[in-house]
């Protein structure tokens, strides 16, 4: 046990450099609520990742040196082994007469030898119980060493996080510095040998991967969730891999997208401004230069201007408004602060100000999460054919398939299982063809290999059994050792099949509460405005609500179409027409952020079992961990605490705990977020097979057009349904093209 204050000397000594507040934090983290010091793996865990970058230049074996060295230093070596005396052989006792144990008293317990043996007390005679008791202590104990653990976990990651972010300004500034001296960056830029490491522990997620981009070449980045798509993006962002040279601009958009506090008091148009680094320096450096006439200050002051001139600065304010309108941005909202938009809205902030910044590297991580269909469309269309982006570098993490076919001309898969990366030219749907024939061409192969390793067997087999010619049995040692080779030529390429069959669709299972003797819902020329508006929100609305229903509602963002899906949870009432509702019918709610609302510290199994508790038999457990393995979450992962899941596999939680109720109805107000692509399909198949109704508010443009055979556009105060989804589309297309 070591005292807290020399745990905090001894870090002080050996992490020199640190500053206080991460000592202190590493100081208490190390150490058991009983003062004794973690385990040494346990310690490297926790320590090498906050020590990486500021201690030892981001070598993390260096890292985990130094943070098992710090261990040492802490923790009591143990004592050397000292063999116990050998006792001094004692005469035997006498044997005692059988009798006289028979008549011994109660009290006095003997053995066979005449040896008194104490009596047992009490706790010892309560036998089962007691032990019982033990054990739940112990599991007690272990759960919450456990959730200490992961509580560390959570705040490395935030710290990590939050040192990327610092990381990635510093570049920024440094590129633009850099470009003034070098000039602009050109050529294609090859990326690593890397190692990416997985920042909830364990084994790397990618081991000596490399890939190259070329400017005007757009990069789909694919993989199942939590295989490291959103980290490789982060490391490339903050030049954590090798080959990113300096004077590369890079500008990267996360799904969470945290504003600081100045920038929090800023109009939309504000923001996008900032982002353009090398203008926002040369109007500093000019502004400082304003009415010097030191030496060579006017000629700086006049190269600043030339150069702002050519990147347009005097028509920035205009260019940064127009990239507001196109993501949806009404007057209204860009008036507000950033502080008064949601959460969606700030994320369309820094999409456009990501696009404003014209970066040589643009790095976006699910872009399309709060964007409605339209803007969807016109980001994969700006993409696409922007003459900005001809010339430079994009890479797209994003679950919406129609996007990434129309936006990207290249993919980059992350396998899991292989812990590699592969690069292919084409867009998705290219690659996942593709990516089909090579599975079956090679289970094809080793079917084929393995009826030859099977004769191979048999003949080998024969052969030694009944003997035979010197030349024969030569000819079958040959044979043996070409089995030998052929049996781990079949473990690699299993391995192979392995890999390839990673993206496979995971099962998704709703399950549905029955058939409805009449419609759910039925609305009659609703229309709702909220109080003090002088205008109705929509008017009109007038569809119903069956077992067999499959319809979505479509519209800008601000619209009414979250309004609409409350007035058919019946949590909100309308101000106009009236709402039927069908008393037996259940209807359940997937919200957009259903992955959002579990508790972090539960896993899977432990959060469903708290929801849904049963008659607590052994029997109820099984039926949740077979609903939880039929929605895609397998027996390890429902053991493992949310903090430590992605968010698809999150999401997939949430969406089993909805089905589990039964519900007649699914109303699903953007349930693909989250997902990667894999999921997005199965989903798509799981609701078109749902044994009930389904109401839909959705981005993902492949998802609604496999599921949906009703569309509701709300729009300019009405709801109105359209011929198609496809020719929902093909207008918007056609506004995005004048």
């Amino acid at each position: 046990m070591a005292p807290k204050e020399d745990v905090g000397l001894v870090c002080a000594e050996l992490l020199k450099g640190l500053d206080s507040d991460t000592l202190d934090y590493i100081a208490m983290g190390i150490v058991e609520d009983d003062g004794n010091v973690l385990a040494c793996d346990e310690v490297v865990d926790f320590v090498s990742p906050l020590i990486a970058e500021p201690l030892c230049g981001g070598d993390e074996k260096k890292a985990a040196a130094l943070a098992a060295t710090l261990h040492a230093r802490l923790a009591p070596a143990p004592a050397a082994f000292k063999p116990a005396p050998r006792p001094k052989a004692a005469a035997l006792p006498q044997a005692v007469p059988m009798g006289v144990l028979l008549a011994a008293p109660k009290e006095l317990k003997m053995d066979l030898l005449g040896n008194e043996k104490p009596e047992e007390d009490d706790d010892a005679k309560k036998g089962p119980k007691k032990e019982t008791e033990a054990k739940s202590a112990k599991n007690e104990a272990k759960a919450g060493k456990d959730a200490k653990a992961q509580a560390r976990k959570v705040e490395v990651a935030r710290v990590e996080a939050e040192q990327l972010d610092k990381e990635l300004d510093g570049a920024k500034a440094k590129a633009v510095k850099l470009r003034q001296t070098k000039g602009p960056f050109k050529g294609t830029i090859e990326i690593g040998p890397l190692t990416l490491p997985n920042p909830g522990g364990g084994l790397d997620l990618l081991a000596d991967a490399s890939f190259v981009m070329t400017p005007g070449r757009r990069y789909g980045l694919v993989g199942r969730n939590g295989k490291g798509k959103s980290t490789l993006l982060r490391y490339m962002a903050a030049r954590r891999v090798g080959g990113m040279p300096d004077n590369v601009t890079v500008h990267y958009v996360s799904q969470e997208v945290a504003f600081g506090a100045a920038a929090m008091q800023q109009t939309p148009a504000e923001a996008v401004l900032e982002a353009d680094v090398e203008r926002r320096l040369l109007l500093e450096e000019a502004a400082a230069l304003e009415g010097k006439t030191g030496p060579g200050e006017p000629e700086r002051l006049s190269e600043c201007l030339e150069m702002l001139e050519a990147i347009g600065a005097s028509t920035a304010e205009e260019r940064a408004n127009q990239l507001l309108v196109n993501l949806g941005f009404s007057i209204e909202l860009r008036a507000r602060k950033l502080q008064a938009l949601s959460g969606g809205w700030r994320v369309r902030v820094a999409l456009a100000a990501a696009l404003f910044a014209k970066p040589d590297v643009l790095l976006l991580d699910e872009p399309t999460n709060h964007l409605s269909i339209q803007a969807v469309m016109w980001l994969s269309h700006e993409l696409a054919n922007s003459p900005t982006w001809q010339s430079r570098i994009v890479v797209v993490v994003s679950h919406d398939r129609v996007f990434v076919d129309e936006a990207c001309t290249d993919m980059l898969h992350i396998s899991g299982v292989a812990r590699k990366l592969t690069q292919s030219r084409g867009n998705y749907s290219m690659w996942a063809q593709r990516r089909s024939e090579q599975q079956k061409a090679r289970e094809r192969q080793l079917e084929n290999e393995g009826a030859e390793r099977d004769k191979l067997k048999e003949y080998t087999g024969h052969g030694y059994k009944f003997g035979g010619s010197s030349g024969q049995i030569n000819m079958m040692q040959k044979m043996k050792k070409q089995l030998v080779k052929n049996e781990a030529k079949a473990e690699l390429e299993e391995e192979e099949l392995a890999a390839l069959n990673e993206d496979a669709d995971l099962p998704l299972q709703l399950l549905a509460g029955g058939v409805l003797d009449s419609h759910a819902v039925q609305l009659k020329e609703v229309a709702f405005g909220y109080p003090g508006s002088t205008e109705p929100l929509f008017k009109g609305a007038e569809f119903t609500i069956d077992g067999k229903s499959r319809i979505v509602l479509v519209g800008e963002n601000g619209n009414g179409k979250t309004t609409l899906v409350k007035l058919i949870l019946g949590e909100l009432q309308p101000t106009g027409g009236s709402i039927d509702r069908n008393r037996g019918a259940k209807i359940s709610l997937v919200n957009q952020h259903h992955a959002d609302q579990i508790d972090l510290s539960l896993t899977p199994l432990q959060y469903m079992m708290r929801n849904f508790p049963g008659d607590g038999t052994n029997q109820h457990e099984l039926a949740v961990r077979s609903h939880l393995a039929a929605c895609g979450i397998d027996a390890l992962q429902q053991n493992v605490t949310a903090a430590c899941l992605s968010g698809g596999q999150r999401s997939r939680v949430a969406m089993s705990a909805v089905s589990y109720e039964r519900p007649h109805v699914l109303v699903m107000d953007e349930p693909t977020n989250n997902l990667d692509l894999g999921s997005v399909e199965a989903l798509a198949e799981s609701v078109k097979n749902f044994n009930g109704g389904v109401v839909l508010v959705s981005h993902d443009q492949y998802f609604v057009s496999q599921v949906a055979n009703e569309v509701w556009i709300v729009d300019k105060g009405k709801v109105k349904r359209a011929e198609s989804f496809e020719a929902y589309r093909k207008g918007i297309l056609a506004s995005i093209k004048r």
